[in-house]
């Protein structure tokens, strides 16, 4: 009786593969890479760390501006004629804006930890453009 040996064994390495599928949408073995990160990889990781400071400048702005809520409402009723309390649904935006961000950068970091390929989904790359230009 003839016995077949499998011509190779990979291991699952699931979190290597959870990492590399939300970072960059990257799920099967064959799409992870050891290769060095591109430029523009790079120049995008660059641009995640801004707007990574952005918002936590933003967040820190509005977390510690509470006592001025009440002034900030009278300013918009003034301006628009109606009563509504646009502090509190602007400050969970802003921590929800920084939450993403913040996942995003622990897993570029994690990326350049163990040594995988940075390659951010386009979808990350158009949500922390538009964090960036609306901050």
């Amino acid at each position: 009786m003839v016995r077949h040996q499998p011509l190779q064994y990979y291991e699952p390495q699931l979190c290597l593969s959870c990492l590399t599928g939300i970072y960059g949408c990257r799920w099967k073995r064959y799409q992870r890479s050891h290769d060095d990160t591109t430029p523009w990889e790079r120049l995008w990781f660059l641009l995640l760390t801004f707007t990574f400071g952005l918002t936590l400048t933003w967040l820190y702005f509005w977390w510690e501006v509470h006592n001025d809520y009440d002034e900030f409402n009278w300013y918009l009723y003034n301006r628009m004629g109606y009563w509504s309390d646009w502090s509190v649904p602007i400050l969970m935006t802003t921590a929800a804006a920084f939450t993403y961000i913040a996942g995003l950068q622990v897993l570029a970091l994690c990326h350049i930890a163990v040594g995988q390929q940075m390659n951010l989904h386009w979808l990350h790359k158009i949500s922390s453009a538009l964090l960036k230009t609306s901050l």
